[in-house]
């Protein structure tokens, strides 16, 4: 490993890699207190300046990880760097960790603000449990599958992997908080609202609907495209000045329209195609300029609902034991139950063959 440069001499801004002299570092849940140096790079989630009693300044810092925060203390300098660092800023650290009030706590001996590429988010900040390239290759798999080529083509320039607002697109965070509020939550939604919507339309075609399916899908995976846009994911997860003044709607559909009309979709369905992002949300009191008012919207409004609840449910169900209840949660409006489970996890049920339901069919029939 590199020496590190004095406190007082050091450039600011450094990579990480750079400023660790080495590809990884510990994560804040592998520290440990074995007196060892720990040379690392973290997030601050929180700054408070104090004073000793002896009226010597120093700084008490929270700092993480997608891992968990630790504490961490940093007696000398702290007048300058509290003016350098604040939350939301990444950090190299050097120090020693150690334990106070049965608590493990970073004892700092040289700090510096460090720069973070767009590679290196998911170390900091929580990302999706879903693998990343897994759930870009089923984004890919489903563009492939729209035949409309205008429709497929917009796609392709909002979603692929080859625009800055494909890349954008994949690593995005859904929310601020509430449902799929980490990386790569955008895709992982989109993709989930896509496939849902699939499976309705096929399910209501065969009821005699006649519904667009490249038309809804297309709608899926761009619902929520303005995101990118209405939500900065650059440390932390906050609202932007556009995102705060228009909302992720307005923004989507001034980016799928010029897109749409660059490439010449047809006006009708470019309007569908609008009217359906417009309207997802379902209702005017939650933020949706239209209601649903063709079928397609209706799929998908109803899709997309159901996803930003399944999410968060799935979530507060899965530490839950058979039998227990989850607190109450203010998004959904409600505690969640988890039955008891009749058969052992993971049991295959065992289907019927056909052809034995067709025989006992006719042997009640002939009783």
């Amino acid at each position: 490993m590199r020496e590190l440069v004095p406190l007082k001499t050091m450039v600011p801004r450094a990579d990480p890699r750079a400023f660790c002299g080495a590809a990884t570092w510990p994560l804040v849940a592998d520290l440990r207190d074995d007196a060892r140096e720990v040379v690392a790079c973290y997030l601050v989630h929180d700054k408070q300046k104090r004073d000793t009693k002896a009226g010597k300044p120093f700084l008490t810092l929270t700092l993480g990880d997608r891992t968990g925060t630790i504490e961490a203390k940093v007696w000398d300098d702290a007048e300058r760097l509290d003016a350098l660092i604040g939350p939301d800023e990444v950090v190299g650290v050097r120090g020693r960790i150690g334990s106070y009030q049965d608590k493990l706590q970073l004892t700092i001996t040289i700090l510096q603000p460090v720069e973070v590429g767009d590679d290196d988010l998911e170390v900091f900040l929580p990302s999706s449990p879903r693998d990343r390239q897994q759930m870009c290759r089923e984004l890919d798999a489903l563009v492939a599958t729209v035949a409309d080529v205008p429709l497929r083509t917009l796609l392709v320039r909002c979603v692929g992997k080859g625009t800055q607002l494909g890349r954008q697109f994949r690593i995005h965070p859904a929310a601020k908080k509430n449902h799929h509020a980490y990386l790569g939550g955008l895709l992982e939604h989109s993709l989930s609202v896509a496939k849902a919507a699939d499976r309705l339309c096929a399910h209501y075609r065969e009821q005699g609907a006649e519904l667009d399916r490249d038309l809804l899908v297309a709608a899926a995976l761009l619902h929520d495209i303005g995101k990118v846009r209405e939500l900065a994911a650059r440390r932390s997860f906050v609202y932007t000045d556009e995102g705060q003044l228009l909302g992720h709607i307005l923004i989507g559909l001034q980016m799928v329209t010029r897109e749409a009309e660059q490439i010449g979709v047809r006006p009708d369905r470019l309007l569908h195609l609008q009217h359906l992002i417009a309207s997802h949300q379902g209702r005017l009191e939650w933020a949706s300029p239209k209601v649903p008012m063709t079928l397609e919207a209706v799929i998908l409004h109803t899709a997309d609902e159901l996803d930003a609840k399944m999410n968060p449910g799935m979530r507060m169900v899965g530490g839950l034991e058979p039998g227990g209840w989850t607190g109450f949660d203010r998004h959904l409006e409600r505690a969640l139950y988890r039955p008891p489970q009749e058969l052992p996890a993971g049991a295959p049920v065992e289907a019927v063959p056909p052809q034995e339901v067709v025989e006992v069919l006719i042997d009640m029939f002939r009783g």
